[in-house]
């Protein structure tokens, strides 16, 4: 190893916030800031709190987030290294004698050497900051995600939040922080300000079309764009950039799209695709099969699929229902067929889009829905007993066991049967936030169910239980104890009439308020949204339970023989919270925001409705206000299951809709400030 390379290798060490600037650093650490600075150095001057000042940029109060283990082992190797090269550096010493040649000779070739060093050490640094500055393009994170192993975090167990990092840049010759910097550094800052301007009657509205939409002729026949049957969008955060990113599947019966929108003023891109015989690629016209590579389960109760079935079926069936998260795309349809592809940032380009388990059975799969965190698919399938012919409904449980092996992305499968003990089928099934709930609806009586999978603290998922059930309009209730007040009160609704539903309840979820779930209908008996308080010990552990008195939580209740000491959900009652009477009775789909304040609709006819609450949390025996505002339109959908998709954004800031037409849609309360920006517009005001 030469010394040019050892060179290069410490410019990388060397950091402004340490103890020697001029020397390496062993203990590189990342702040919330965005820095990478000393830990030793920064921990020496934090205070009582855990913070302070930043050596590098000196921003105020940060606080340090997690070691760097990548240049940590970089110092490692460059102190092996140089010890390496001193090695070889005495020894040609002591061969070399006194020859005052041979002394000219090195004397001469030092000097080249040197401004070798000086030249390569400044081509690596100047590299290193052109990474730097594009280090938040899409194509460089995936790209690093791709080859460099990921960082471990470690962190308390009651962390939740990574503050967002802004990338620092900065200039070798100018150790000032840039204009540009300081402009990133309050870009949260202002996209908060603009907030609060605009939310919620303001907002800015961008659309695109995810195919071209342009009609031409093609062997004497028009060719229109393809009608999508069923959609999904999915928002995170980036825990390395601190970016929202989003995701959202496009699905018609025979094939599938994925696409990605991670920077705001970029267009949608689609990151692969496939067809329903499992062909998959970055683009239609570049793809293959790899059929018999994945993990396949048969849960055939005939005894008689074998894999020539299994193909025969794969060649012919029909896509219906699609979910994703970061990193799986469920899919199901007819011939009671499911798949999951890997659609994970950290796969290489050639592994998006490829099969990894199929599941196969003799029933008809009627829905299905993929955990935001953990590798869990829940599906639910309809059997019929062969001796009375009456039809019984089951919950499988997929938990997929990650692979540590490099060649693969699961490992094996465990598929768990939940049996419900109703007859009526499983129409609609969703997780909760931390994957401990089950919250599913039925078909004919309009009843939604709560299963509790597991316990907190608990990976046991081979114990469910069914914890609350109840009818979706029930006769009214006394709420002489109850601390909220909705003004449209609750009347009394025949039970007979719950046959004569239209579509019956068409979304059902939990809500980001704890213990709350959210009902929409289509109905024809004048049943708007509801959201209902469930009294019992809390379900989502995630959530901070610093609501006011006006939710009472009993306490837990315990089983040490079954459940091994962990504590077990116990629900008492419901009780009506809201009832969104003013966006109609024929609503489709809802989104809740992560900052509690706010629900979204999607109605039948493609209209989009934003209900904002903004003081749901305040002092006892105060009425929740409703702001009532409709965002825009979208296409609309005769029944629930075309219906286009509705999200928040990570932040709350932006609620993203797609409809059947492929028309993406970004309603944008951040991007601007009502009267100086000509885009942000204001919304038709419902109710006030």
């Amino acid at each position: 190893m030469n010394t040019s390379t050892v060179a290069s290798l410490e410019a990388l060490l060397k950091l402004r916030g340490s103890l020697d600037p001029n020397g390496i650093t062993a203990d590189a650490s990342i702040l919330t800031c965005g820095c990478v600075v000393s830990e030793s150095f920064f921990l020496s001057n934090v205070d009582s709190n855990g913070k302070a000042a930043c050596p590098d940029c000196s921003s105020p109060q940060v606080s340090f987030l997690r070691p760097i283990r990548q240049l940590r082992e970089l110092y490692k190797i460059v102190l092996k290294l140089q010890n390496e090269v001193n090695d070889s550096s005495l020894a040609i010493a002591s061969t070399s004698g006194g020859s005052g040649e041979f002394k000219a000779r090195r004397r001469s070739s030092s000097k080249k050497s040197l401004k070798d060093v000086d030249r390569e050490q400044m081509d690596l640094i100047s590299l290193f900051y052109k990474y730097a500055k594009e280090e938040t393009h899409p194509d460089v994170v995936s790209s690093i995600n791709a080859n460099v192993d990921p960082i471990n975090i470690e962190l308390p167990n009651d962390t939740y939040t990574i503050p967002p990092i802004s990338p620092r840049k900065y200039s070798p010759q100018d150790k000032k922080l840039s204009l540009e910097d300081k402009m990133l550094s309050t870009l949260s800052e202002e996209k908060e300000y603009n907030f609060s301007k605009c939310f919620p009657f303001h907002r800015k509205l961008t659309t695109f079309q995810t195919y071209q939409k342009n009609l031409f002729f093609k062997n004497s026949m028009l060719k229109k764009g393809p009608r999508y049957n069923c959609s999904f969008i999915h928002t995170s955060t980036d825990p390395f950039t601190g970016e929202d990113y989003t995701r959202f599947v496009m699905m018609t019966d025979k094939r599938w799209e994925l696409y990605e929108l991670s920077k705001q003023d970029s267009s949608p891109i689609m990151i692969c695709c496939g067809k329903s015989n499992g062909e998959y690629g970055p683009s239609f016209a570049d793809l293959k099969e790899e059929y018999g590579q994945e993990i396949i389960i048969r849960n055939d109760f005939s005894g008689q699929s074998d894999n020539n079935d299994d193909k025969k079926k794969l060649n012919s069936w029909e896509l219906l229902n699609c979910q994703i998260n970061n990193d799986f795309l469920v899919i199901s349809g007819t011939k009671g067929i499911m798949r999951v592809f890997n659609i994970s940032k950290k796969s290489l380009p050639h592994e998006m889009g490829k099969p990894l388990y199929t599941y196969f059975t003799n029933f008809p799969i009627r829905c299905i829905s993929i955990s935001p965190t953990d590798g869990l698919i829940a599906c639910s399938i309809t059997a019929r007993e062969r001796v009375s012919g009456k039809e019984q409904p089951f919950i499988i449980l997929h938990k997929m066991n990650r692979s540590n092996s490099t060649s693969k992305i699961i490992s094996s499968v465990e598929p768990i049967t939940i049996t419900v003990p109703y007859r009526d089928p499983i129409k609609l099934i969703n997780f909760n936030a931390t994957s401990t709930h089950l919250i599913c609806c039925t078909v004919w009586e309009s009843r939604y169910l709560i299963i509790r999978l597991r316990s907190s603290g608990s990976d046991n998922f081979r114990k469910p239980r069914l914890i609350w059930t109840e009818q979706s309009i029930a006769k009214a209730r006394k709420r002489k104890d109850s601390f909220y007040n909705d003004s449209d009160g609750e009347e009394a609704v025949d039970d007979d009439a719950l046959m004569m539903d239209n579509e019956g309840i068409t979304d059902v979820q939990f809500g980001t308020i704890p213990n709350t779930i959210v009902l929409t209908s289509c109905s024809l008996q004048n049943r708007p949204p509801v959201m209902l308080r469930l009294e019992g010990s809390s379900i989502d552990y995630s959530y901070n339970r610093n609501l006011s008195d006006s939710i009472s939580l009993s306490s837990s209740t315990h089983s040490k023989n079954d459940d091994e000491d962990h504590e077990i959900t116990n629900i008492q009652s419901s009780g009506l919270l809201l009832r969104f009477s003013e966006i109609g009775f024929s609503i489709h789909k809802v989104a809740i925001s992560p900052r509690r304040d706010a629900l979204a609709f999607l109605d039948k006819d493609g209209r989009i409705y934003l209900v904002a609450i903004p003081n749901h949390e305040l002092s006892l025996n105060t009425p929740i206000k409703k702001v009532v505002v409709q965002l825009g339109e979208v296409s609309n959908a005769e029944r629930y299951t075309e219906s286009g998709s509705i999200k928040f954004s990570a932040d709350g800031g932006k609620i993203y809709v797609t409809d059947r037409k492929g028309t993406f849609s970004i309603f944008d309360f951040t991007k601007g400030i009502p009267g100086q920006d000509s885009d942000v517009v204001k919304c038709k005001i419902i109710n006030v």
